[in-house]
This record gives structure tokens, sequence and C-alpha cells, in this order.
């Protein structure tokens, strides 16, 4: 049993990691997003998993449901398929169909393995009542330890790892601060654009991609897009030197819109602002 607990507390720490994944200091990495996606997707749907579990642990001791024992692990593998098809989704929708088709096909591979064991059907019932407590299946009890500490350390951890990992972009968006505005210094006003094919400064969290650069007014905006797992939202951190922050929900509006019509637009395309200790730093939730 000791070995199970070891397996037990070895697959929580790596679901977990998973999780945390896109908050860490590293280089960018699509994979880890899809992959924290997924571990978070377990932490919610993995708790279905949970009363499979009890109730299976349940029905080995008892000598009444005894004769429907083989009925358990079957209930199992239908939940563990509902919970794997929420990972695959995820998987999907966030590093594309071929890493999804891989994962669906890993779940298949699984399956048509616990099928064949459930096919070959469960040991006579004398040896059931024979059968010692070490003897019986240690699954059960990854099915109720693991989801239920996942979704507990994710619920504790998550926000403490997207505020860490949102002050780590900030901090380093400090050389390319001073850069912008030792530019400004040399030439008297701010570059209009910094697009270029390597971005030289980069935010250093695996789950940000990179720093936007956008003139407005006398001054300018950064802006970088911060991971998070709030339903529906997507967060957008910006710099403003002059307080003067906007960020627009579509393109097309700055394109398409009047000046009047576009700071109207930019005062309500978020549904919430926030600020944030860092000078001239804030942060808008777009749904």
């Amino acid at each position: 049993m000791s070995l199970h607990i070891l397996w037990i507390v070895v697959t929580i720490a790596f679901i977990l990691l998973c999780t945390l994944l896109p908050f860490l200091p590293g280089s960018h990495d699509n994979l880890a997003v899809a992959l924290s996606e997924m571990a978070h997707m377990f932490g919610i749907l993995g708790l279905l998993l949970a009363p499979v579990g009890l109730i299976w642990i349940v029905a080995e001791r008892s000598s009444r449901l005894a004769r429907r024992r083989h009925v358990f692990p079957l209930l199992a593998l239908i939940a563990s398929t509902l919970v794997w098809l929420g990972l695959c989704l995820a998987a999907i929708l966030h590093s594309g169909f071929v890493f999804g088709v891989a994962v669906v096909l890993l779940w298949i591979l699984v399956l048509r393995k616990a099928w064949a064991r459930f096919r070959q059907g469960p040991k006579p019932l004398d040896d059931l009542s024979t059968q010692p407590a070490k003897r019986r299946s240690a699954l059960p009890f990854y099915f109720i330890a693991v989801p239920i500490a996942v979704a507990l350390l994710q619920w504790v951890s998550v926000d403490r790892a997207v505020e860490m990992s949102r002050n780590r972009a900030i901090a380093n968006s400090a050389p390319l601060i001073a850069a912008i505005e030792g530019y400004r210094t040399r030439n008297g006003r701010y570059p209009t654009s910094l697009l270029a094919e390597l971005p030289d400064f980069k935010p250093g969290v695996i789950g940000i991609p990179e720093y936007g650069y956008e003139p407005h007014g006398e001054a300018y905006n950064l802006v970088f897009e911060q991971f998070n797992y709030r339903f529906g939202t997507r967060e957008f951190v910006v710099y403003n030197p002059r307080d003067e922050h906007v960020m627009t929900a579509h393109a097309s509006d700055i394109l398409e819109m009047t000046p009047a019509q576009l700071v109207i637009e930019r005062t309500r395309g978020h549904y919430s602002r926030h600020d944030l200790p860092q000078p001239h730093w804030k942060y808008f939730w777009f749904d």
C-alpha cells in the first residue's frame, strides 16, 4: 500500500506541475499551455471519479453488493472516459487538432487494455470472500485521492501563480521600457512600431508569448496577455507612462471607427479594469 501512496503523491504532483507550467519562468511554450488547460480541466471534471471510487470501495467490502462488484470497474471506465473527453477538448482548443488527436489515440490504447481486463470477468465469489485487503484493487483510492487533492491544490495555488506570473512579466519589461524612453530622448518622439522578426525583449514567463507595443497620443501602450483560468475571460496587462491606458476588443474597431467612436469603444470594450501596485500599470478583463 505504501507504494500506491507514493504513486498517488507523484500523480498529484505531476498534475499540479502541469497546471502551473504557464506561470513559471521560461520561454513561451504552447504545449505547456495546452497541458495546463488539460490539468485544470481534470481538476474540475476529475471530481466525477471520486464518488465512483467511494462506491467501488464500499462494494468490495460489502457482501450484499458482492454479486454486482463487476459493475463498478465498468462505471469507473465510463467516468474516466468522460473525464478524458474533457481533456481532449481542452487539448484541441488550446493546442490544435493534431495534439487533440494524439490525446484521443492515447486514451483509445488505454481503453483497449482496460476493456480487455474487464472482459476477463471478476474472480469467483469464493475468492472474493477470502480475499485479503491487500489483494483488493487500489484504483478506487486513486479515483478519490487524486482528483480531490488536485482540485484543492489548484483552488489554493492558481490565483497566487497568476499574480506571480504577472509581476514577473511586468518586472521583465523594465529593459524594454528603458529602451523606449531612450529612443524618445534621442529622437524627440516614441517609436512608431516595434514590429520585427526577433522581439529581443521577452516576458520570461512560459504562458506569456510577447509584449505588444502601440503608440497612443503623446505616449504609448505596452501590452501583454496574462494567462489565467477565469472562465470566459482574457486578461490584458497594459503600461502607459501617462496613465492613459486603452485596450481595444477588435482590430476592426481601430480601422473602421472614427476617433470619437473609438474613444467610446475603448472605454467599454472590457468588462472590468484593475489598478496594479506597479506605477502606470493596469489590467483589463475582456469576455
